[in-house]
């Protein structure tokens, strides 16, 4: 066997061993199917994809990211300040009525009280498997919330309406542009 057909056949035994896992951890979450083509599309895309593979650090740290990065969004469309204050940006959207209650508190679990602890690596980060499970599991579960909400639409005769339309870029005035998620699996 050459290096390359030993290496295919390393990783194969690899994923084998690790999609029981994989299936059980996708059984329990899922995405909002389709949200607008935007900057942080594909990072969130991925934060469910890392979560199902069994990469918890890169889960938590990436939905962190792109909670930041969609509370810019919001805080840009909405005239929303606080451009070193996240968690404060969101509290403004939320007093501006620009999100719910229940992002404001999916916003807030994402953060939890460890945001720094994953974005600086400190030595105090959670090193316990189950409990990285479940932090990344949380994360995954309250963007889908965010999403939810902030990217909710409705098809009518075959077409995307957003509710919030202001949310989806337009190609033109008669469609948007959008990010199709797997979610399915």
């Amino acid at each position: 066997m050459n290096p390359e057909e030993w290496k295919t056949e390393q990783l194969r035994q690899h994923y084998d061993a690790r999609l029981a896992g994989r299936a059980e951890r996708a059984a329990r979450t899922e995405v909002h199917g389709v949200i607008p083509n935007h900057f942080f599309s594909a990072a969130s895309s991925e934060c469910r994809d890392v979560f199902v593979d069994g990469h918890y650090y890169g889960c938590i740290s990436l939905a962190q990211a792109v909670a930041e990065g969609l509370a810019r969004f919001l805080g840009d469309i909405h005239h929303v300040g606080a451009k070193k204050d996240p968690q404060q940006r969101v509290h403004r959207l939320h007093t501006k009525g620009a999100i719910s209650q229940a992002a404001l508190d999916a916003f807030a679990r994402i953060w939890g009280n460890d945001r720094n602890t994953f974005h600086h690596m400190n030595r105090d980060i959670r090193t316990d498997h189950a409990g990285l499970e479940r932090r990344a599991e949380e994360c995954v579960k309250a963007l889908l919330e965010i999403e939810s909400e902030v990217f909710a639409f409705e098809i009518e005769n075959g077409k995307i309406i957003p509710k919030k339309v202001m949310y989806w870029p337009k190609s033109d005035p008669e469609h948007v542009e959008v990010f199709l998620r797997l979610g399915g699996y």
